[in-house]
C-alpha cells in the first residue's frame, strides 16, 4: 500500500522549520553567534517573527537547534564519503590523507559557524544540549575509526582502535586549532595554506600510527 503524504499544513510546517535552521546556519557562518537575531533569522526565512516564536523559545532554543541538525548532517556526509568501502583498495597513508583533506574542507567557508559551534558548546558545558552535542561529535570521530579499522594489519598496534583514535583526535586537534584560531605562533613559524594543512597532518598521523607499531 502506498503512504500517504503528510497533511498540507504539516508539509509546511517542516518547510518553515527547515527555512528557519538553515537562515540561523546562514547568519551564523556571516557574523558568527552575534550576528543571529529573532528577527534576522525569521527575515532570513522570509518569515513573520511570531512563526519564530512559535517554535523556538528565544535565540538560545534556535541556536541549539541549528548546531544539533548542523552536527546530525556532519556526520551524515562522513558516513557517506569517509566509509570503509570507499576507503577500500587504498594504502593506509592514502586513506589517512583522504580524511585529513576532508577535515580540512569541512572548515572552508564555515570558520564563522564552527567558532560558535566551539564558543556556545562552552557556554553551555554540563547541559542536556551539550551532552547530546558531544555525543554527535564522539560519533563523527568513531565513523572515522570504524573506517581506518580496516587497515589494523598496516598498523600493526597491540589495540588498533586506541591508536588509531588517539592519531584521529592529534589530527582534529591540529586542524581546529590552525582553521579556526590560527594561533600566533603558527602564523609566523608555519603558515599553511589547505593543501599543506592537510598534508602535515597526514604525515603526523602516519608517523604516530609507524610508531605504536613498536613494542
Amino acid at each position: 500500500m502506498k503512504a500517504s503524504s503528510p497533511p498540507p499544513q504539516q508539509a509546511r510546517s517542516r518547510q518553515t522549520m527547515e527555512r528557519l535552521l538553515a537562515a540561523t546556519v546562514s547568519l551564523l557562518e556571516e557574523g558568527g553567534l552575534a550576528g543571529v537575531t529573532i528577527p534576522e533569522v525569521a527575515a532570513r526565512a522570509g518569515v513573520a517573527t511570531g512563526s519564530v516564536y512559535r517554535r523556538f523559545t528565544d535565540k538560545d532554543a534556535l541556536l541549539r537547534a541549528a548546531f544539533l541538525k548542523l552536527l546530525e548532517a556532519s556526520n551524515e556526509v562522513n558516513q557517506e564519503g569517509l566509509s570503509p568501502e570507499r576507503l577500500s583498495g587504498l594504502t593506509l597513508d592514502s586513506a589517512l590523507g583522504a580524511v585529513s583533506h576532508a577535515l580540512v574542507a569541512q572548515y572552508n567557508g564555515r570558520i564563522k559557524l564552527l567558532r560558535a559551534l566551539d564558543q556556545y558548546l562552552e557556554a553551555q558545558s554540563g547541559t542536556d544540549f551539550s551532552e547530546r552535542a558531544i555525543d554527535l561529535i564522539e560519533a563523527n570521530l568513531r565513523l572515522l575509526v570504524r573506517a581506518l579499522a580496516p587497515f589494523g594489519d598496516s598498523i600493526g598496534a597491540a589495540d588498533t582502535e586506541r591508536a588509531i583514535t588517539f592519531a584521529l583526535l592529534s589530527g582534529v586537534t591540529i586542524i581546529e586549532a590552525h582553521k579556526l584560531y590560527n594561533p600566533l605562533l603558527w602564523r609566523r613559524m608555519l603558515p599553511l595554506d589547505d593543501k599543506a594543512l592537510a598534508e602535515e597532518t597526514t604525515r603526523a598521523m602516519a608517523a604516530y600510527l609507524a610508531q605504536a607499531a613498536q613494542p
